[in-house]
């Protein structure tokens, strides 16, 4: 025990010789996170409405004010403005005589094609209900049963989604980086040397990089909490459920190092195989939402059965088979720990003489 504990310690005083990449790694996810929320699509939006003059127009505005959703914020926010017909400066609705037809025109200034989108989306939206309103009971009934109890900002299933990002990429960056630099400084030789069994060097750099990855996802997860204030219950299950998702990554970075030797090549893989691996892997939404390809796929990452088990954490709502992804995380990590031995044994151990 004594042996393990000196050389993890020697693993946390390799801090100073990639400190840098530690704070990309670490701080990054955080970072990003904090970057994404000033613009990702807030459900509220502000619709510039030309102040009504007709019975149709209040009708109208009076639609406008009930799209949302039941059990949570608004859809429109509208602003009522005088428009004179000038510049537009983002949006503005007005109903104008098209062939003798009252027309709710929507008119817009310079924004991009997706808050076009949502602004039109609203708009319809507001239509459909006039519409229903005039069909009266020959209107098509459609009943809502909301699955959660509240709607949840999209800012909270962001944030959760990147936890197993930032602890992923914590753990195989820095284990990447500091395989490498053992071969590109020639201290490999000491391990080479060493009377200590590989397990146990394994296991101590695998112990840091769990730990790293750790304080990652603990930075987002205040990160997270400031900004929505939604903190996940039963927080030492969120650090078990990220625990496998790790090791996983560690080994991942540890092989990287062990198989390129070199720096670059080895943070290159880790960094793609993240980034790839999180996008695949439930990144924008519950992949049960998107196509069945789609869905396939992202379960043969780690990330979306991390994901699927944290959903329960922040949303109160079980998504999936919590035992068939906890099963496959352990199953991903006990296999990528044979493998990093593997690797180590015939990279290290066979080369002695070298």
């Amino acid at each position: 025990m004594t042996r393990f504990l000196l050389l993890l310690y020697n693993e946390v005083k390799l801090f100073r010789t990639t400190a840098l990449i530690h704070l990309v790694a670490i701080l990054q996810p955080a970072v990003l996170y904090l970057l994404m929320t000033t613009i990702l699509v807030h459900p509220t939006f502000d619709l510039n409405v030309n102040r009504p003059g007709s019975d149709l127009e209040a009708s109208l505005l009076a639609a406008l004010e009930q799209v949302g959703s039941p059990i949570g914020l608004p859809y429109v926010n509208p602003i009522l403005v005088d428009w004179d017909g000038g510049p537009v400066v983002r949006q503005v609705i007005t109903v104008e005589e098209r062939e003798g037809v009252p027309t709710a025109v929507q008119y817009y200034g310079p924004i991009d094609s997706n808050l076009v989108k949502n602004f039109r989306n609203r708009l319809t939206a507001a239509a459909l209900r006039l519409w229903d309103a005039e069909l009266g009971n020959r209107a098509v009934n459609v009943e809502e049963h909301a699955w959660l109890p509240r709607d949840v900002s999209y800012n909270v299933y962001f944030g959760l989604a990147l936890l197993p990002m930032a602890a992923f990429l914590a753990a195989a960056l820095t284990g990447a980086a500091l395989t490498a630099q053992e071969f590109e400084f020639r201290t490999m030789v000491e391990y080479r040397l060493a009377p200590a069994a590989p397990g146990l060097i394994l296991g101590a750099r695998l112990t840091r990089l769990v730990l790293s990855a750790l304080v990652a996802a603990g930075i987002l997860l205040v990160a997270v909490g400031l900004v929505t204030h939604a903190w996940p219950r039963e927080l030492w299950l969120v650090a078990l459920i990220l625990l496998p998702l790790a090791v996983i990554a560690g080994c991942l970075g540890i092989v990287a190092g062990l198989v390129f030797r070199k720096s670059i090549p080895a943070f290159l893989v880790a960094l793609v195989a993240t980034f790839a691996g999180w996008i695949l892997g439930s990144a924008f939404g519950l992949a049960a939402s998107f196509g069945t390809g789609y869905q396939r796929i992202s379960r043969l990452t780690p990330f979306t059965h991390a994901v699927e088990l944290l959903f329960p954490r922040y949303f109160g709502a079980t998504v999936g088979s919590p035992v068939v992804s906890a099963a496959t995380l352990v199953l991903m990590a006990g296999g990528m720990i044979a493998l990093a031995a593997l690797a180590y044994r015939l990279r290290v151990v066979r080369q002695e003489g070298v």
